[in-house]
């Protein structure tokens, strides 16, 4: 699976090299199979979102996962991250999470549902709004969508990964309460390559881990395969919209990106632009940048998707740090 946190709950996660938590003694904990899965994201960022560029790295088990991530940016995403925990370890089967802060050798300990940073918590007030009492402000709806996938043709090796090419391209036509139009354009160039036993391996597990996960956070599932377009972007374009579209079109809207199945294989290398041009809601100030400028571009790649012997040791908190609750 490709990223299954927020945006948010990524940044919170950061700050540290894994090297600061390499043991010191010998490791002698048990070793036992682990998928490892390594995704370099860069995000152009939205007037919602700013730009970022990370690393994820991550540990799976079927009942414990371990992230690491490291994110380069400037101004206010480093503002936000600035003392936080850089590593994240979950663990279903005890319904615990920790959050380890190798800068300071320290641990926060907390319940799976409640530690920050954790998918599936109750909505804000903001989120949580529904279609009523909206006002008459400028509002847009799908008035239609079209999906197609072809394949290319091309080939290519990333990362050691065999790959073919897709192009993608998602429009839908929003129109406004005075019938005026806006088209928005989702455009993907995606690699994908062939379950090889090893791989086909690593995603079981790690299917196994967030369906666990799911059913004690009591969130819906994120299906199978992964999608084509990332969470991430849904929830960029979601956020951008959330002014003018109500929660049921937004939903609506994200949920025709799950539909491509002319796709074979797993992602590799994602590619996704995004433009909105029209004269829907002109007159709004909210509205008023859209045009043929992409409104981001987002770039999602794996470098490393395997299944590796590892120590136990990579699920519990480093000897030597201070826990709290």
């Amino acid at each position: 699976m490709f990223c299954c946190r927020t945006l948010i709950a990524s940044a919170i996660l950061l700050l540290s090299a894994c090297s600061a938590l390499a043991p010191k003694d010998p490791d002698l904990t048990p070793i036992n199979p682990t998928a490892v899965l390594e995704v370099h994201t860069v995000n152009a960022g939205t007037p919602d979102f700013a730009a970022f560029e990370s690393t994820t790295l991550s540990y799976t088990r079927s009942s414990m996962q371990r992230e690491e991530i490291s994110l380069g940016s400037t101004g206010v995403v480093a503002r936000w991250l600035d003392g936080n925990p850089g590593v994240r370890i979950e663990r279903v089967d005890r319904k615990l999470a920790w959050l380890v802060d190798p800068k300071g050798k320290k641990v926060v300990e907390c319940s799976l549902k409640s530690c920050p940073g954790v998918a599936g918590k109750p909505p804000t007030k903001k989120s949580a709004d529904d279609d009523q009492g909206r006002g008459t402000a400028c509002r847009l709806k799908i008035a239609s969508s079209m999906l197609e996938a072809e394949p290319t043709g091309r080939k290519r090796n990333i990362n050691g990964f065999d790959t073919d090419q897709y192009d993608v391209k998602w429009q839908v036509t929003l129109r406004d309460n005075a019938s005026r139009r806006s088209i928005s354009t989702i455009t993907i160039d995606v690699w994908t390559t062939a379950a090889t036993p090893d791989l086909t391996e690593a995603m079981a597990i790690e299917r196994t881990y967030s369906r666990a996960r799911e059913k004690i956070l009591g969130i819906d599932a994120e299906g199978d395969p992964p999608a084509i377009v990332p969470a991430e972007v849904g929830r960029m374009m979601s956020s951008y919209l959330a002014s003018r579209v109500s929660p049921t079109e937004r939903a609506n809207l994200i949920a025709g990106a799950r539909k491509i199945d002319k796709v074979k294989g797993h992602p590799i290398l994602i590619n996704v632009k995004w433009t909105l041009a029209g004269e829907a809601c002109s007159m709004d100030e909210t509205m008023k940048d859209v045009g043929s400028k992409p409104l981001f571009t987002f770039t999602s790649e794996v470098k490393t998707h395997k299944m590796q012997r590892l120590h136990d040791s990579l699920f519990v908190p480093p000897k030597g740090y201070k826990i709290t609750k």
